[in-house]
């Protein structure tokens, strides 16, 4: 074997994981993209609050270390029940602290085609 002579197995595992992430994201891209937004009625059936937070991860490039901040964002959820399925919205603060349990909204949403998710797009009162 000669210094220049590489292990196949350094070709063809990259091809292999290349292959499988554009599988994943083919079939994401199928799942969700273009889907027919319709709207319904759900009853709300829960709130959720989830403060803002910072958390910090380190990164080492060429030999440096550097700590890099990342920032998440308040969230305001509802659960939501259309029927006999539970799905989740994503409101606003004020649409938050407005609503209560069995409390009826105007929800746009979408099915997925692969896994069949209901995605919640809106929520109006």
């Amino acid at each position: 074997m000669t210094p220049y002579s590489a292990n196949p197995f350094a070709y063809i595992f990259p091809a292999v994981a290349l292959g499988a992430m554009l599988v994943y994201f083919m079939c994401a891209a199928i799942d969700r993209m273009g889907l027919e937004v319709r709207t319904a009625v759900a009853t709300v059936t829960g709130k959720q609050f989830t403060e803002s937070g910072k958390s910090y991860y380190t990164t080492i490039a060429g030999g440096r270390t550097w700590v890099e901040p990342q920032e998440t964002p308040e969230t305001y959820v509802v659960t939501l029940n259309m029927g006999d399925e539970h799905t989740v919205g994503l409101v606003s603060r004020e649409m938050f602290e407005s609503l209560n349990a069995s409390d009826t909204v105007r929800v746009k949403i979408r099915r997925t085609r692969i896994t069949g998710r209901l995605e919640v797009v809106e929520v109006a009162q």
